[in-house]
């Protein structure tokens, strides 16, 4: 799958799977119709941290990740604020048990600070991919000998939020280049240190929050749906977690947490700092044989 706001780790949550979005430009984007080639990346879905790690082996030309990490002593931050707020009630109870399982095989969960990645996000991550995805689609369709143009393919988008979101960059709703400078010189590096100044000052490997604040939605809550009685937008919900780390450009991986009360899948996700893709994996690897297995999909042995 693709990942520019967290699509790849989303998907995978809300079906059970693990998903590894790596950082953009560890795989090749050739062939990818583009949205933001700051945030842009292709990833794997599979049943298992060891297959997603076997594809990016295999794509990157990178040595697969040795054996599991060990857990005992293991320093993980978790960071509450921002993070684990607002949750779905059964996203909450599901990952706390990850988190108590995690705990009594001996890894060590530092309460961090990570609480203004959400700010920094919505300051500055919209601008990002909003203002390049007009120039980066316009430029592969040009490359491409298409006939359309961005304007004409953003009114044709199936999709009634994205075609809102789209038309309205072609008008009054286009971020201006001052605000984009501002934010891919200014706004993303300051998140990409929040990140590094996280992982250091608290000598931890990885950060781990729930992929998604809420189980998969219902067919047809396309623009908004139910969390804690209130409706929210459904597409800024869903990415909320995962945004931040797309826009600082930081690996992460979403692993299976467990089923809710009825049944839906719930995702965990771990977060590690730039460069540490196969420590990441080898912490995937022990978490996964920890957790509970999920039954497999009807019809699947």
């Amino acid at each position: 799958a693709t990942d520019t706001g967290g699509w790849v780790r989303v998907r995978a949550a809300l079906c059970g799977s693990g998903g590894l979005p790596p950082p953009t430009g560890r795989w090749s984007q050739a062939g990818i119709v583009p949205i933001s080639r700051t945030r842009d990346t292709a990833g794997p879905m599979a049943r298992s941290v060891a297959d997603c790690a076997l594809l990016d082996s295999i794509v990157t030309g990178d040595a697969a990740p040795g054996a599991p990490a060990s857990l005992r002593g293991l320093r993980l931050g978790v960071p509450r604020g921002f993070f684990w707020e607002g949750l779905h009630s059964e996203t909450a109870r599901v990952c706390e048990e990850a988190l108590a399982w995690l705990r009594d095989a001996g890894v060590v969960l530092v309460d961090v600070d990570l609480a203004d990645a959400g700010r920094l996000d919505a300051e500055n991550g919209f601008s990002i991919a909003l203002y390049e995805t007009v120039e980066d689609l316009n430029r592969y369709l040009a490359d491409h000998g298409s006939s359309l143009d961005f304007k004409a393919l953003a009114e044709g988008c199936g999709s009634p939020d994205v075609r809102g979101l789209l038309t309205s960059l072609t008008g009054a709703g286009a971020v201006p280049p001052d605000a984009y400078r501002q934010a891919i010189e200014i706004g993303r590096p300051a998140l990409q240190r929040l990140y590094q100044q996280c992982f250091d000052s608290n000598r931890i490997d990885v950060v781990v929050f729930p992929t998604t604040p809420l189980p998969a939605a219902p067919i047809g809550d396309d623009e908004t749906t139910e969390l804690a009685g209130k409706q929210v937008p459904t597409f800024l919900t869903f990415i909320r977690n995962s945004s931040p780390g797309s826009v600082a450009g930081v690996p992460g991986l979403s692993i299976p947490a467990g089923l809710s009360s009825s049944g839906l899948p719930v995702g965990l996700e771990f977060c590690a700092a730039a460069g540490n893709d196969r420590r990441l994996l080898e912490i995937g690897l022990a978490v996964e044989a920890l957790l509970p297995k999920l039954p497999p999909p009807p019809g699947v042995n």
